[in-house]
């Protein structure tokens, strides 16, 4: 069994505060010693130290009204840390500051050859230089890549979009990065990303869904991603939801991917002939659209019996139709369990969520973690 000493306790401690701060926005330090379990000393001893760092401030008093002494209103200092999130692309390097509370400060687009592996860290290590000059409080960098990416090790096994194999990217990286790296699948961050803007009638747990030119998904419970044993994890669309379906690359036929990525939407719509139909192409579309939502819902439906998420973020260009909605929420009451899927939140977005940011969430997250 191991033992905690009073010194990793204390660091603990610190950082629970910052997280509770970021949550709550303002509080006091008798709320969080309530918050946290734990004594009013131990909670004024951190909070008296960050208030002297410049951390965190006293912005009023609450509770002048009530008997005793009213409580002091403290709140963090949001530029007091920073993170940096980059998100590699095809065609370039996308990056972005944020404050503590994954507010952005800067955001920027630098082109370069992604499938060059060496350019591309060479631009990296170039913009996190500038940015480190320009806000020192930065805490760490997140990156996101495509593809099947050891997070524990930094390691992009296999990227079909950047042409990448077996790329150890933090031995390129980290001698000359000098604050934390955080390398991760860019679908992964993603859903930080979403998993941070919901608001807090939300679940704990969650599934996020990314359809792009391919699909990627990811699941996240309690700020974490669950990776799999071999970084694989959430690979919805190699979930074949049409025996019939086109051949995939994976060996399966019909395999969601196939069936409803934007690329075979656009394919999709260089085969319809609609000339004999002056008003057909509305329809038609329309007919898609049902098809798509009722394919999606097909493999939710394995996901929400397997894993039994509380909320499924569906991140997807076909949110704006109003029959794919209809058609996939239609679908998941009439063919999955019950209960589960009663107890199921689903969130259609409005906007992709942004990698980068998600990048940056994650540095916060692993910051504040234990």
């Amino acid at each position: 069994m191991k033992t905690r000493g009073p010194g990793v306790l204390r660091e603990q401690n610190q950082k629970k505060v910052l997280s509770l701060l970021r949550q709550y926005k303002q509080t006091s330090r008798k709320d969080l010693a309530k918050a946290m379990g734990v004594s009013k000393n131990t909670i004024s001893l951190i909070v008296d130290q960050y208030v002297k760092d410049g951390v965190i401030k006293e912005v009023g008093v609450k509770d002048v009204n009530k008997a005793g002494r009213p409580k002091i209103v403290i709140e963090l200092n949001q530029n007091a840390f920073k993170a940096i999130g980059i998100a590699i692309h095809h065609d370039g390097i996308e990056y972005m500051v944020t404050d503590f509370y994954l507010q952005p400060v800067i955001s920027g687009f630098c082109e370069v050859d992604g499938k060059d592996c060496g350019k591309v860290c060479g631009e990296i290590r170039k913009i996190v230089e500038s940015l480190l000059g320009e806000h020192p409080e930065v805490i760490g960098v997140g990156i996101g890549i495509p593809g099947i990416v050891n997070a524990s090790e930094g390691i992009v096994y296999h990227s079909t979009n950047l042409g990448w194999k077996n790329i150890h990217v933090s031995e390129q990286l980290e001698k000359s990065i000098p604050v934390p790296i955080i390398i991760q699948n860019n679908v992964n961050l993603a859903s930080l990303c979403s998993a941070g803007m919901m608001d807090e009638s939300c679940t704990s747990s969650s599934f996020y869904i990314r359809i792009g030119d391919g699909i990627g998904g990811a699941f996240t419970a309690e700020g974490q991603i669950w990776n799999g044993d071999s970084w694989t994890s959430g690979e919805i669309g190699h979930i074949s939801v049409d025996p019939n379906g086109p051949l995939c690359g994976c060996g399966q036929r019909g395999c969601l991917e196939k069936m409803i990525s934007r690329k075979a939407f656009l394919e999709w719509l260089e085969q319809m002939e609609v000339e004999e139909l002056p008003d057909g192409r509305e329809q038609l579309l329309k007919q898609q659209m049902k098809k798509y939502g009722i394919y999606l819902a097909t493999s939710l439906i394995n996901i929400i019996h397997l894993l039994n998420p509380g909320t499924i973020v569906i991140d997807s260009p076909y949110n704006e139709y109003r029959a794919f909605q209809e058609s996939l929420l239609s679908h998941l009451e009439q063919n999955a369990l019950k209960i589960p899927y009663s107890k199921t939140q689903i969130y259609f977005n409005n906007e992709p969520y942004s990698q980068s940011l998600g990048a940056a969430t994650a540095v916060v997250l692993d910051f504040e973690r234990e």
